[in-house]
């Protein structure tokens, strides 16, 4: 082993004789020199690793840009008025009707560019004239000419000579309605109606002429099952009372034992003896004096009703006392009393089948005094209430 590595080191020292001088370029670099090249990778990767990752930003969103809301007209064009009056004049041809023009309306949203003040459609007078657009005049003066009269015919023997008008345009949202919704009112395109006036001079006033409304006869159903409640529950109260004071008396008394007697000192009964007994339904006191004597009188009452002197009625199976009376219904179905009721709920129908809209003192209390018409567009069906 040891003559083979004499002969390798030999060896070597030969080929590095022989081999060419290398330039000071391509010099072998020392340990030091090549520990100082690691030094400084090893600090140009620490530099490298302790960079963070760079993401690029997104690019930023377009939004739609808003479409521009066209402003609201202040006026209407004077085509637009003059198709206004032409449909006018086809929708009085033909009418019995007495009204003038007025200037157009324009309040934001609101008005029509042809309204027309009317006093008088067919023999009836409106008071005061009302505002109203020319698409009113055809179903009012169906609704006159073909229910009204031939109701106060019936009920009054005279026909309508005047219509009360509670009021017509109104730039206002709808009653009730969620959001800012316009009436009927603000497009001259509705009519609330107080009440009418017959030939005879008789007043039909919805507030007063209606009568009661469901919502009335519910509560007053309610109100008369509450005090019932309270009137079975005092009842109830008051005999147990009444059967407390008479066990307490028989208790007194000795009932359901021989009387009791006082004796005097000379061994006879000194005050008399006392037995209560009922006799017909009534309790009765009898009271046996000295001597042999017996006296009978109704026993005093000590609280409660008043006894007929009849036995009391017996009680059904499964009834309680205080228990609850069923809530009539029979009441909801009673039909109005009187002409004015009668007439009223007939020209309220009738008008659900002619206009858009018909609201009255069934709706809410809002219309408890007045009829609202009008001639708004429904898809599925029109509101009658």
């Amino acid at each position: 082993m040891l003559r083979f590595g004499l002969g390798l080191a030999v060896a070597l020292g030969a080929l590095a004789a022989c081999a060419p001088a290398q330039s000071a370029e391509t010099a072998v670099p020392s340990d030091s020199k090549m520990e100082k090249a690691r030094h400084a990778l090893g600090k140009d990767r620490a530099v490298i690793t302790a960079q963070p990752l760079m993401v690029p930003p997104l690019p930023e969103r377009k939004t739609a840009a808003a479409s521009p809301v066209p402003p609201v007209p202040e006026t209407w064009t004077q085509a637009e008025v003059d198709i206004a009056k032409a449909a006018c004049a086809a929708a009085v041809k033909g009418l019995n009707v007495q009204l003038a023009y007025e200037p157009p309306i324009k309040e934001g949203l609101c008005g029509t560019p042809a309204p027309i003040r009317v006093s008088r459609l067919g023999n009836v007078t409106f008071k005061p004239a009302a505002l109203i657009n020319c698409g009113m005049l055809q179903p009012l003066n169906t609704w006159i000419s073909k229910d009204l009269q031939r109701a106060a015919q019936r009920q009054f023997g005279a026909k309508i000579t005047e219509i009360e008008v509670m009021s017509d345009y109104s730039c206002r949202t709808a009653f009730g309605r969620v959001g800012r919704k316009l009436s009927q009112h603000a497009y001259v395109d509705a009519l609330d109606i107080r009440g009418f006036v017959t030939a005879r001079g008789e007043q039909v006033a919805v507030l007063n002429g209606w009568g009661a409304t469901k919502r009335d006869i519910i509560a007053a159903a309610e109100a008369a099952r509450i005090k019932q409640e309270a009137l079975a529950a005092a009842q109830a109260e008051a005999g147990n009372a009444e059967r407390a004071n008479l066990k307490d008396a028989k208790s007194e008394t000795g009932a359901g034992r021989a009387p009791t007697t006082a004796t005097s000192a000379l061994g006879t009964p000194a005050a008399g003896a006392v037995k209560a007994t009922r006799s017909r339904g009534v309790d009765m006191v009898t009271v046996i004096l000295p001597g042999g004597s017996k006296k009978q009188q109704v026993a005093a009452r000590l609280g409660g009703p008043a006894d007929n002197g009849l036995p009391a009625k017996p009680r059904s199976v499964g009834e309680q006392p205080g228990a609850k009376a069923p809530l009539s219904t029979d009441a909801l179905a009673t039909p109005p009393d009187g002409p004015r009721a009668r007439f009223l709920r007939e020209a309220h129908a009738a008008a659900c089948r002619i206009f858009g809209t018909t609201l009255g003192p069934e709706a809410n209390e809002a219309h408890r005094n007045h009829f609202h018409v009008d001639m708004a567009e429904r898809k599925i069906k029109k509101i009658c209430d």
